[in-house]
C-alpha cells in the first residue's frame, strides 16, 4: 500500500490516493517505469497539460535495456494500439518520452507543478497500477512555493537534475518526425518506419549499446549462463545486426530488411495467437482484485468476488479426497501417495503462488522468490497416473470444465522447436489479470531440453513481478528417453513430481477409480484458496517465518484443519507435513543401482561395528555416463546426494566415504545393507560353525587313530606271544609214554 511522508507538514500519509494529491498543478517531469501507454492515456493525459517522461526500467537485470530498445515488435504493438489523443499530444510536443540511452534509469521522481506552485515526489514508486493500489510502496512530498528562497533551492535542485536526465542522459522514445510517419500506416509499415528509426539512432550514436552486452547476447554460451531477461525475439534482432563480437554487420541494408520481416512476423503470430490463445484458457478464469480472487460468471462474462459458506465442503467431499491420496498408496505396484498429495498441495496454492513470491520478495528473511516453482511437471511412464492426475482429478477439482489441452496445440505441432509454446504461456503468465492454473497435458520431454524455453522458465522466475497464473504439465518419460534436466537453476523453478509405479489388477485394487473420480468437485478448492488469501493478507511474523522456509506451509496447515474439522486428519498425517523432493528421490534410486549394479565389491565393514559400512571411491571407476570432471569430483557430489538431515553420510575421506547403516537403507527404502551385512555375517557364522565341525572330527579321527594304534600295538604283541609259544619243543606225558607202539 502507498505510504507518503510530507517533509513540509511532517506527517505520515497513509494509503492516500496518489493523483489527488496533483490536481493543483498542470505540469508533469519525471522518471519512472511505465508498464504500458494505457496508463498514459488513462491517468497523466487528462490531467497534465504538459508532460515530460523519461521511462526507466522496473529492474536492472542483464539485457533489461535491450529489451527497451530492440523489442520492436512490442514497440510496434503499442504504436498500433495507441489512441488518437496520445499521437496528438506527441505530435504537438506535449507529451514527450524519453528512455535510457547508455545507463540505465532505475530511479522514480515527479515534479508536479504550476506557474507558482510545485510538488517533488521520490522513492519507490512507479506509474503502474500495482504500484498505485497495491504494492507497499514508500514516497516522500515536498510541496513548496516557487517564491520561498527555501523552497526554490529544492525545487531548483531537482529541475536541474531532470533537466540533466532528459537533455543529456537520455533520448527519445518517440519523437513527432517518427508519428508524423505512422498515420493510418499497417502493422508492417510501422515495423518498417520503427526499424529504420532504430538503425538512424544507432548510426548517430543517440543510443549507447555496450559491447559487453552484445556479446552476451550474441554469444550463445554466454547468453545461456547470464542473459536469460532477454526476449527469444530480441535475441534474434540484436544477432541480426550484430557479431558475436558485437561489430555490426556489414550488408547493413540486408539486416534492416531481416528485422523488418522479424518484426512483422513476430507482431502477426502474437496477434493471431492472442486471438485464438483464448479458446485453451480455464473456465472459468480466476483473476485477484483489491485483495480478493475473483471469479468470472461464464454467464455475463462479469468478475465477482470469490464466496464460500461454512456448509461448502461436506464429509464426503473430504473423504473422497483422501481416498484419491491413498489411491495412490494401495492402488499402484509401489507407494506414490506423497507425490500425489504433494501435487495436490500446490494445486491448492497455484492461484496466490505470485502472491507468495512477492512475500519472498519482500520479507526480511532474505529469500529469493525463484526459490517458489511457477511450474508443476508430472513426470510419468505411460499409465503411470500423470494424465489421471491433470485430466480426470485437476480439472474438476478446481472447477475447470474447458477440454483438455494437448502441448501439441500450444506449439502448434510436436516437433523439437519450442518457440510457439513458449509464447503462449509466456503470454498468459504475463497477462498481469490470471491466476487460473494453466493445466497441459502430454509435454514434450525436449521442452524442458530446449534453450527456448529453459530460458524462458528462467526470465519468468526471476521477472515475474505481478499478478500470474503457474504452468501444470504431465510429460511422459520412458526408459531410454533423455535424462530428465535436474540442473540446480531449473529444479528450484519447476516442481518436478515422478509417478513410474504401475497400477495393480483392478481385483486387487482397494479404491474404485471410477467412484473417485466421479466424486471430485471444487468445494475443497474453493475453501482452500479463500481462507489462504484471508491469511496471506494478515499474516503474523511467525507464519511469514515459517512460509518463506516452506512455501506450501499455509496451504498443508489449513488443508490438516479441514481433515481435523472432519475426524480425518490421522488419514494423512503420515504425509501432509512433507514435501515431495524429485532430487532426493532421483538420488535414492542413483544410490540403490550404485550399490546394486555393484554388486556390493566395494562394500566394505569394520570387525566389530555393525552400525556403519564404507563406500570405496573405486566404485566410481567404471561409472558410465557420469557428467562429473573426475573420480573426486564424483564422490564429492554423490556424499552430496543424501540430506543433511537424514544423518546418512557421516564422513568422507580421500577414497571413500563411511555412511550409517539403517539410516542409508532407510534412504533408497530397502534394508540392502542391513541384509548383505547379515548375509555376510551369517555366511562367516557358517564358515565358523563348519571350522568347528571339521576340527572336532579332525580330534575324533585322531583319537580313533590313537585307540586303532594302541589296538594294532595289542594285537601284534599277541601274535609274536603267539607265535613264540609255537616254536617251543613238545614234552611227552606218562601215558603218552605207556600206549606208544613199536616204532
Amino acid at each position: 500500500m502507498l505510504t507518503i511522508y510530507d517533509l513540509k507538514k511532517q506527517t505520515m500519509l497513509t494509503q492516500p490516493e496518489f493523483f489527488d494529491l496533483t490536481t493543483a498543478y498542470d505540469t508533469l517531469s519525471g522518471v519512472s517505469f511505465v508498464g504500458s501507454f494505457k496508463i498514459i492515456e488513462q491517468e497523466l493525459l487528462p490531467r497534465f497539460k504538459q508532460i515530460k517522461l523519461i521511462l526507466g526500467m522496473e529492474d536492472q537485470k542483464t539485457g533489461q535495456n535491450l529489451n527497451q530498445f530492440f523489442d520492436l515488435s512490442r514497440r510496434t504493438k503499442e504504436l498500433k494500439n495507441a489512441s488518437e489523443e496520445f499521437l496528438r499530444r506527441i505530435t504537438d510536443e506535449t507529451l514527450q518520452l524519453h528512455f535510457t540511452k547508455d545507463h540505465l534509469f532505475h530511479s522514480k521522481y515527479f515534479i508536479f507543478e504550476n506557474e507558482t506552485q510545485f510538488a517533488i515526489f521520490n522513492g519507490s514508486m512507479n506509474l503502474t497500477d500495482k504500484a498505485l493500489h497495491d504494492n507497499h510502496e514508500m514516497m516522500w512530498l515536498y510541496t513548496g512555493d516557487k517564491s520561498v528562497a527555501a523552497d526554490q533551492a529544492i525545487y531548483q535542485a531537482h529541475q536541474q537534475l531532470f533537466e540533466q536526465n532528459f537533455n543529456q542522459d537520455s533520448t527519445e522514445y518517440l519523437s513527432r518526425k517518427l508519428i508524423n510517419q505512422l498515420h493510418d500506416k499497417s502493422v508492417d509499415e510501422i515495423a518498417a518506419v520503427l526499424t529504420e528509426a532504430t538503425f538512424e539512432q544507432l548510426d548517430n550514436k543517440s543510443i549507447q549499446v555496450h559491447v559487453k552486452d552484445i556479446e552476451q547476447v550474441v554469444d550463445e554460451a554466454k547468453r545461456e549462463q547470464i542473459s536469460y531477461a532477454v526476449k527469444p525475439e530480441v535475441v534474434q534482432t540484436v544477432s541480426t545486426i550484430y557479431t558475436v563480437k558485437g561489430n555490426r554487420r556489414r550488408n547493413k541494408e540486408q539486416a534492416k530488411s531481416t528485422v523488418k520481416q522479424l518484426v512483422y512476423r513476430t507482431f502477426k503470430k502474437a496477434h493471431s495467437e492472442e486471438a485464438d490463445a483464448s479458446e485453451l484458457y480455464p473456465r472459468p478464469m480466476w483473476s485477484y482484485q483489491s485483495d480478493q480472487l475473483i471469479v468470472q460468471d461464464q454467464a455475463d462474462g462479469l468478475y465477482h468476488p470469490l464466496t464460500i459458506t461454512d456448509d461448502l465442503v461436506t464429509r464426503a467431499d473430504v473423504e473422497n479426497f483422501v481416498k484419491i491420496i491413498k489411491s495412490f498408496r494401495y492402488n499402484k505396484i509401489k507407494d506414490e501417495s506423497q507425490q500425489a498429495l504433494s501435487a495436490f498441495v500446490y494445486l491448492m496454492t497455484a492461484p496466490l503462488i505470485w502472491k507468495i513470491r512477492a512475500l519472498y520478495r519482500d520479507s526480511n528473511f532474505s529469500k529469493s522468490p525463484d526459490q517458489v516453482p511457477v511450474s508443476m511437471v508430472l513426470i510419468g511412464r505411460g499409465t503411470t497416473g500423470k494424465t489421471l492426475l491433470v485430466r480426470d482429478y485437476f480439472k474438476p477439482f478446481i472447477g475447470d470444465d474447458s477440454p483438455s489441452v494437448q502441448y501439441v496445440q500450444i506449439n502448434q505441432g510436436n516437433g523439437a522447436h519450442t518457440n510457439r509454446a513458449v509464447e503462449f504461456l509466456g503470454s498468459y503468465l504475463q497477462s498481469k489479470r490470471f491466476v487460473s492454473p494453466m493445466i497441459i497435458d502430454e509435454l514434450n520431454e525436449n521442452f524442458l531440453h530446449s534453450k527456448v524455453a529453459t530460458n524462458a522458465i528462467k526470465q519468468w522466475s526471476n521477472t515475474l513481478t505481478d499478478i500470474h497464473n503457474v504452468n501444470v504439465f504431465a510429460m511422459n518419460h520412458n526408459a531410454g528417453d533423455r535424462t530428465i534436466n535436474n540442473l540446480e537453476e531449473i529444479t528450484k523453478r519447476v516442481y518436478y513430481l515422478s509417478f513410474e509405479a504401475g497400477w495393480k489388477d483392478p481385483k486387487q485394487q482397494r479404491y474404485d477409480y471410477n467412484i473417485l473420480v466421479n466424486s471430485v468437485n471444487d468445494h475443497i478448492y474453493r475453501w482452500m484458496t479463500w481462507h489462504l488469501n484471508e491469511r496471506l493478507n494478515d499474516l503474523t511474523g511467525q507464519e511469514e517465518e515459517r512460509l518463506v522456509q516452506d512455501y506450501l506451509y499455509l496451504t498443508k496447515e489449513l488443508l490438516n484443519e479441514l481433515l481435523t474439522r472432519f475426524g480425518l486428519a490421522d488419514e494423512l498425517a503420515d504425509l501432509i507435513w512433507q514435501n515431495y523432493d524429485y532430487k532426493v528421490d532421483r538420488n535414492r534410486l542413483t544410490w540403490k543401482m550404485l550399490i546394486k549394479d555393484d554388486n556390493f565389491e566395494h562394500v566394505a565393514f569394520t570387525e566389530g561395528d555393525d552400525q556403519r559400512f564404507s563406500v570405496s571411491k573405486a566404485i566410481f571407476n567404471n561409472l558410465k555416463g557420469s557428467t562429473y570432471e573426475n573420480i573426486n569430483q564424483t564422490l564429492d557430489n554423490y556424499y552430496n546426494m543424501f540430506p543433511r538431515e537424514s544423518g546418512v553420510a557421516l564422513d568422507q575421506y580421500d577414497n571413500g566415504m563411511v555412511l550409517d547403516i539403517d539410516r542409508f537403507d532407510h534412504f533408497v527404502g530397502e534394508p540392502l545393507i542391513r541384509r548383505y551385512y547379515e548375509q555376510l555375517h551369517q555366511k562367516e557364522n557358517q564358515q565358523d560353525q563348519l571350522t568347528q565341525l571339521l576340527k572336532a572330527q579332525a580330534q575324533q579321527s585322531a583319537k580313533q587313530a590313537a585307540r586303532q594304534e594302541k589296538h594294532d600295538e595289542m594285537m601284534l604283541k599277541a601274535m609274536e606271544q603267539l607265535a613264540a609259544k609255537k616254536q617251543q619243543p613238545k614234552h611227552r606225558g606218562i601215558w603218552s609214554r605207556w600206549f606208544k607202539g613199536d616204532d
